[in-house]
């Protein structure tokens, strides 16, 4: 009879378990709610955003709180710690459940040697004393004429004034030590067909107001959309550099959803 009642015991103290802890729906991004970034390789100056899930943190009864650390570091090839940061969290679940989201970034430095580097993430819960770690590994490509920095929403909605960031960096300068660059930004629905004119961006010309471009060695650069209306779309965009050699290239697309808020809140 003891067995038995030991079992039950044992049982019910694994039925009531709390989960254990995990890091999910890990997501590379074009910045913070950007659209999903699917390649590993980076320039000097570009920006590594990860967007994730914390799930199974432990939640105390009286305070209705988690309490944990993340911790990210930057590893080399071979596996010396280039920085690392530690950033304390104290949250309470205000929708229940317990998850909580996070995101990490990590800036290459324009300086940053071409190479095989590791971003690696754990989550310290103090109140369960468990932990959880990612990694994730990157390229660094050499220095050449690109995007880095971009900065660019996934989903907006009908209305909304949508704004895309980007730099242009490895472009050859002429003998006044200026880029001749041509930016052609095209809009595209689902059959990645033309909805409207494309928009040119002429650099020296374009070069923002107040830009000292030889102090930051890149070209900080926006792209501004109304969002008319719903549907699927493509943000297209090409750089070419007409000082390069056989006028070199660099091109970039990405997703955009403009969602029709009626179809989530019930209207009609």
């Amino acid at each position: 009879m003891r067995r038995t009642l030991a079992a039950l015991v044992i049982l019910g103290t694994l039925s009531t378990a709390a989960p254990a802890l995990e890091i999910k729906n890990v997501r590379p991004s074009f910045g913070p709610m950007g659209a999903r970034r699917t390649d590993t390789k980076f320039l000097p100056g570009d920006t590594l955003w990860i967007n994730y899930d914390i799930e199974g943190l432990t939640f105390d009864e009286k305070t209705g709180k988690a309490n944990y650390e993340t911790k990210l570091e930057f590893l080399d090839s071979k596996g010396t710690q280039l920085f690392e940061r530690k950033t304390p969290n104290e949250v309470t679940a205000q929708l229940g459940g317990n998850r909580m989201p996070g995101d990490l970034h990590v800036i290459m430095g324009l300086n940053l040697a071409p190479g095989k580097y590791t971003a690696k993430l754990t989550v310290n819960d103090k109140l369960a004393k468990a932990s959880k770690s990612i990694v994730y590994p990157v390229e660094v490509l050499p220095t050449t004429f690109g995007f880095v920095g971009v900065t660019a929403p996934a989903v907006g909605l009908p209305g909304q004034s949508y704004l895309a960031e980007f730099g242009l960096v490895g472009w050859v300068p002429d003998k006044n030590k200026k880029p001749n660059v041509e930016v052609t930004i095209g809009v595209l629905d689902q059959n990645e067909k033309l909805v409207t004119r494309e928009v040119k961006i002429l650099l020296p010309n374009d070069i923002p107001p107040g830009v000292d471009i030889d102090k930051l060695q890149l070209v900080p650069l926006s792209f501004p959309l109304y969002l008319n209306r719903t549907g699927q779309f493509y943000i297209d965009i090409v750089a070419v550099d007409k000082n390069g050699k056989n006028t070199t290239q660099a091109k970039m697309r990405y997703p955009l959803t403009v969602v029709d808020i009626g179809t989530i809140t019930g209207g009609k």
